[in-house]
C-alpha cells in the first residue's frame, strides 16, 4: 500500500508561501516609495538642468560663482537620481525573484499534497543526485553574477561617465585664468576614467557578457588581456582544432573552471609565466595550464568556492596536476563536449 506524502512537508512549504507573501508585500511598499523618490528626484534634476541650461544661454546677466553653483546642483541632483535607480533596480530585480521562488514553492507545495510513493524498506538511505544539488548551486552563483553586473553596469558605471563629462564642462567653464583649477580638473578625469576602467574590468571578471554572444576563446582572450594588464605577467594562449559552440552551462562551467585555475596560479602560486593551451577534438576539449610559480594542493577551494573535481563533476571531465623536476607545475584536463542546441553540425 503506497504512503501518503508527509505532512510536515507539506506544512513547512505552506508556511514558506506565507513567509514570501510577506517579503514580496514588503517589497511591493519599498518599489512604490522608491519610485516615488526617483520621480521627484528627477522633477528636481530637470529643474536644475533648466537653471543650468538659462544660465549658460544668458551668461552675461549671472556671475561666474552662479554659473558653478548652477553646474554643481545639477551634477548633485543627478548623482543622487541614479543612485536611487539604482536601488530601485536591485529592488525589482529581487520582487521579480520572490515571484518565480513563490510561484516555485506553490507548484511544489501542491504537488506534494497528492504525491504518493511505495513505502522504501527499512534502513535504505534517500537517493540523492548530487551532480544535480551542485549544478543548482553553481546556477544560483551564475544568476546573482548576472543581477551584479547589470546592476554596476547601469548604476556606477553610468554615474561615473556622467562624472567624467561633468568635469570636462566644468574645466571648460574654470579655463578663463584658472590654471591651477584646470590642472586639478584634469587630474580629476584621468582618476575617474581609471576608476570607470577598473569598474568594466570587474563587470567583466562577474560575468563576461561576450562569453553568451561570442563564445568561449573570444572571452578567454580578453580576460587574459586584463589578467596580463593587472598583474604584469606573461600568459601564452593558443586554441587549436576547431572551436565552436557549446551549451551555453558548459561554456560557462569551462570558463569558470579556466578563470579559476588562472586565478589561483598567479594569485596563490605566484606565477610570472604562464602557458594555456586549449586543443578541440571531435567530441572532447583538452586543456593545457602549464606556469612557474609555488606547487599548491591538486584539489584546493578555488576563488568561486568550489573546487576543481566539483566544476570537473559537473562537466564529467577529468583531470591530472603534476610538479615537473624543473618546477613547472602542469594541469591537464580532458572534457567531453555536446553541440550546442540549434547548432548544426
Amino acid at each position: 500500500m503506497a504512503s501518503q506524502a508527509p505532512s510536515g512537508i507539506v506544512a513547512s512549504f505552506t508556511t514558506e508561501q506565507a513567509k514570501i507573501r510577506a517579503e514580496m508585500r514588503e517589497l511591493d511598499l519599498l518599489v512604490e516609495s522608491t519610485q516615488i523618490e526617483v520621480n521627484r528626484l528627477q522633477a528636481r534634476e530637470d529643474l536644475a538642468k533648466t537653471k543650468l541650461e538659462e544660465i549658460r544661454t544668458n551668461q552675461a546677466n549671472f556671475q561666474r560663482a552662479e554659473l558653478m553653483g548652477a553646474g554643481d546642483e545639477f551634477a548633485t541632483a543627478q548623482g543622487r537620481r541614479l543612485t536611487m535607480e539604482g536601488q530601485l533596480g536591485a529592488l525589482q530585480a529581487k520582487r521579480k525573484l520572490l515571484d518565480r521562488v513563490q510561484t516555485l514553492v506553490a507548484k511544489a507545495r501542491d504537488e506534494l499534497a497528492h504525491f504518493t510513493v511505495p513505502p522504501m524498506p527499512a534502513n535504505t538511505a534517500p537517493v540523492l543526485d548530487e551532480s544535480r544539488l551542485l549544478q543548482a548551486v553553481v546556477d544560483t552563483q551564475e544568476e546573482e553574477r548576472r543581477r551584479i553586473a547589470r546592476q554596476v553596469h547601469d548604476g556606477p558605471a553610468q554615474a561615473m561617465a556622467n562624472v567624467v563629462l561633468q568635469s570636462e564642462i566644468s574645466e571648460r567653464l574654470y579655463s578663463v585664468d584658472q590654471d591651477r583649477s584646470r590642472k586639478e580638473l584634469a587630474a580629476l578625469r584621468q582618476m575617474v576614467n581609471k576608476t570607470l576602467q577598473e569598474l568594466r574590468g570587474f563587470i567583466f571578471e562577474l560575468r563576461p557578457m561576450i562569453l553568451d554572444d561570442l563564445g568561449l576563446v573570444p572571452t578567454l582572450r580578453r580576460y587574459i588581456q586584463t589578467l596580463v594588464d593587472k598583474h604584469g605577467i606573461r600568459i601564452d594562449f593558443s586554441s587549436t582544432g576547431r572551436d565552436r559552440r557549446l551549451p551555453s552551462d558548459d561554456e560557462v562551467a569551462i570558463f569558470r573552471l579556466i578563470q579559476d585555475s588562472l586565478v589561483e596560479r598567479i594569485e596563490k602560486g605566484d606565477a610570472m609565466d604562464v602557458v594555456l593551451g586549449m586543443t578541440w577534438k571531435d567530441d572532447s576539449l583538452d586543456i593545457l595550464l602549464q606556469s612557474d610559480g609555488k606547487d599548491l594542493p591538486s584539489d584546493g577551494e578555488l576563488a568561486s568556492g568550489l573546487r576543481r573535481s566539483e566544476r570537473l563533476e559537473l562537466l564529467k571531465g577529468q583531470s591530472t596536476h603534476e610538479t615537473r623536476a624543473d618546477g613547472t607545475v602542469v594541469l591537464q584536463v580532458k572534457i567531453p563536449t555536446r553541440a550546442a542546441t540549434g547548432t548544426v553540425t
